[in-house]
């Protein structure tokens, strides 16, 4: 049994300029053409055709079409290549709708539009790109500090369908990491912390020190809480209080010498950018909020300086 070009185009719904075209490259092939010279295809042309279209609608390429077809390769990695782009396209497709449902709710104001179409440039490879090019800069040449990995662990993966929060939040991350200041300011505090570390004594994740760093939240937060200031009588008791633990635990005289490198010490690490990057990192990927904790040791610094 064979068919024209005319009944394939009947039994599949395909256009008769379709079926000639794959015919012509090669695709469907013809079983025979008649003395007048017309196409007539055998059952194994009708099940051709009804795979290129089958694979056609799910938006297969003629290439892999045609590799499949010759059999250089399986159906089924085509298929899998082809899910796996379509998975990304969707993710694609719902991060667009959901800056298309915020611009809807939040107006067309100029800076929201600007915000949105900053969000929505900002692909998964885009994310992955920005903050790769970000952790080079900031660990050039300090490759086995041990923040690397805590940071590499913390990359920014925004969900299906963000909340307007998470795209504000996005937004913010993207122009923060490509500040060169605030690289700059990462950069400072890596170059410092690996000095610190090869310092003798200098016993950075020691059990003593992080007790400490709790009791600047705790002591200085709460005093800052009160509204006492830092230079004031009333805040020497906590100074010197948080001293104690800092200097028992690094082994040293609480004297003024101490002081002031405790104070440059803490003013080193303490920065309300990088607090914020860690927030954001938190509330892009749906973590528990982080607290704000800078203020605290900006109190100690200032009471230690007093």
């Amino acid at each position: 049994m064979d068919f024209s070009i005319g009944e394939l185009a009947l039994l599949t719904g395909l256009p008769i300029g379709t079926i000639r075209y794959y015919s012509d490259i090669g695709l469907v092939p013809e079983a025979r053409r008649t003395e007048a010279g017309y196409r007539r295809y055998d059952a194994d042309g009708l099940a051709r055709l009804e795979l290129v279209r089958t694979l056609r609608d799910l938006g297969i390429d003629l290439t892999s079409i045609r590799r499949v077809a010759e059999q250089r390769t399986s159906l089924e990695q085509v298929a899998s290549a082809h899910a796996d782009a379509i998975d990304i396209h969707i993710h694609q497709l719902t991060l667009r709708r959901a800056v298309l449902r915020a611009l809807a709710r939040n107006g067309s104001r100029p800076e929201e539009v600007r915000r949105m179409t900053a969000f929505a440039r900002a692909s998964a490879d885009e994310a992955n790109r920005i903050m790769e090019e970000f952790l080079a800069t900031v660990f050039a040449d300090h490759a086995d500090d041990p923040i690397v990995e805590r940071m590499r662990a913390a990359l920014p993966m925004l969900p299906s369908e963000p909340s307007d929060a998470q795209i504000d939040a996005w937004v913010e991350l993207a122009g923060l990491v490509g500040d060169p200041s605030f690289r700059g300011r990462v950069r400072e505090m890596v170059v410092a912390g690996g000095r610190q570390r090869a310092s003798a004594g200098a016993g950075a994740d020691d059990a003593s020190n992080r007790e400490a760093a709790q009791a600047v939240t705790e002591l200085a937060g709460g005093a800052m809480a009160r509204g006492i200031a830092p230079g004031s009588p009333a805040a020497a008791a906590v100074v010197s209080d948080l001293v104690g633990r800092f200097s028992a635990a690094a082994g040293q005289v609480d004297d003024a010498v101490y002081r002031a490198e405790l104070a440059d010490q803490l003013e080193t690490f303490s920065d309300r950018r990088v607090e914020r990057y860690w927030q954001l990192i938190a509330l892009i990927n749906g973590w528990p909020a982080q607290p704000t904790l800078v203020p605290a040791y900006e109190w100690f610094i200032a009471g230690l300086r007093a």
